[in-house]
């Protein structure tokens, strides 16, 4: 949702089982400032990767004359000396709009039934606003829950409006995906001679796309290795141009891409291809994430000055040499995730040396000791880590100046043979990252 002030838990494990659409197609949006990246299905949520790209001052002022032809043909008959000052009055304002998600948003299916809004990251969720610059793109994902299978075109509404009390709302209608019913029924047990001679000739089939980093939404060269899932055999490898595109000829219904590209995080993404063999060929783009650049040395001088500072009142240095500190008096009850009254003391002191330091990044980092299932330690020590941030951000940090993992029981400081040792053990930490 973009504010209109001048003329707008989660970390799903995505496994190579989700069902992905990038770039999925869509009948009708209400803004052309918010893009779907992509959509994938886990085992548990529906997620959306979005992004904002805020208009610069000379973008909206085109906007508005294309959309009020009278004012454009006002300015047109104007002295140009008049028409040149009040143009360039309109390019000098400030543009201060605002970004959030809705948390009552919702999915919606050909059969009327609404799915839930979960979560958001590296955007707040109402009534809380995030501040855009002019021309900047902003990265983000919203979680809902899970679509049934063999529902393919959904709806994503933010509000039953599109424009309502001074906001633009972001709804999308007609959102083609990828989402096909695998368990039903297969309309080949009672095929029909026509019917063969199609699934003879789809045995032929194309898959193609382009790499591209998931950051600039720019294609990059990229090299592609791809397998038939159940075998293991390599079915054909390429190394693309810089225009990202690829192209396989393929008979196998489930492949597995192997990616790499220098300066990106490798990827392996499967795909099951069965539903759409009668189609001859599918296009589907891979996404990358850039590996993050290794930091200036001339950042670590007003590091070692920030220690100093932060060891009195927001957190206790742990690693010096990875300015890393414990937030020691942030609390949480005994597996539960909710931060307790008694830590927003510190962590609002945390928040007011971020503003006075705005170029400072951070990450923070849950821990548990080694008590119960390991992937429910690893589970609550993300979920932590999120209310960490997400209390940062309500007080103004912007998100993507904090990262957050979950570290479980992978990382104790202390042996877990006592109550005592297993106390230190359960810690929320922040390491300062740029």
């Amino acid at each position: 949702m973009k504010q209109i002030l001048f003329i707008i838990f989660l970390l799903a494990s995505l496994g190579v089982d989700a069902q992905v659409t990038s770039n999925p197609k869509i009948k009708k949006k209400s803004t052309k400032d918010v893009f779907i990246n992509k959509v994938e299905i886990t085992e548990d949520r529906t997620v959306f990767s979005m992004q904002f790209v805020a208009k610069t001052a000379k973008e909206i002022l085109e906007e508005y004359l294309k959309d009020n032809p009278k004012e454009k043909e006002q300015l047109q008959n104007m002295n140009p000396m008049m028409r040149n000052m009040i143009l360039q009055q309109f390019m000098q304002q400030e543009n201060t709009s605002t970004i959030s998600f809705q948390p009552t948003s919702y999915l919606k299916t050909s059969d009327g039934k609404k799915y839930k809004f979960i979560k958001a990251t590296d955007i707040p969720t109402a009534p809380n606003r995030k501040d855009v610059e002019p021309g900047k793109k902003y990265f983000f994902k919203v979680y809902f829950e899970k679509i049934p299978k063999g529902f393919e075109s959904i709806d994503l509404i933010e509000h039953d409006s599109d424009r309502a009390d001074n906001f633009t709302y972001w709804n999308f209608f007609g959102i083609n995906i990828n989402n096909p019913d695998v368990n039903a029924k297969p309309k080949t047990l009672a095929v029909t001679p026509k019917e063969d001679e199609e699934n003879v000739e789809a045995e032929d089939f194309k898959l193609f796309g382009k790499v591209i980093d998931a950051v600039t939404n720019k294609p990059i060269s990229a090299k592609i290795v791809c397998y038939d899932a159940k075998t293991q055999q390599i079915i054909d490898s390429v190394q693309t141009s810089k225009s990202g595109s690829y192209e396989f000829m393929i008979t196998a219904k489930e492949v597995l891409y192997k990616i790499s590209s220098a300066g990106y995080d490798g990827m392996e993404e499967s795909f099951d291809v069965g539903a759409f063999m009668k189609k001859g060929s599918f296009q589907k783009d891979l996404f990358m994430e850039p590996v993050p650049q290794p930091k200036q040395q001339t950042e670590v001088q007003p590091k070692v000055e920030a220690k100093e500072e932060i060891k009195e009142s927001i957190g206790v240095p742990v690693n010096p040499e990875k300015s890393s500190f414990k937030l020691d008096k942030v609390y949480f009850q005994i597996g539960e995730s909710n931060v307790l009254p008694e830590s927003f003391e510190q962590l609002d002191n945390l928040a007011a040396y971020l503003k006075e330091n705005s170029n400072l990044k951070i990450q923070i980092e849950g821990h548990t000791d080694n008590q119960g299932d390991s992937k429910a330690n690893k589970k609550l020590s993300l979920e932590r880590a999120y209310n960490v941030r997400e209390y940062l951000v309500s007080k103004g940090i912007a998100g993507n100046r904090i990262k957050f993992v979950g570290l479980g029981d992978t990382q104790p400081v202390s042996a877990n043979d006592t109550e005592e040792n297993r106390k230190l053990n359960r810690r929320v930490e922040y390491k300062i990252i740029d």
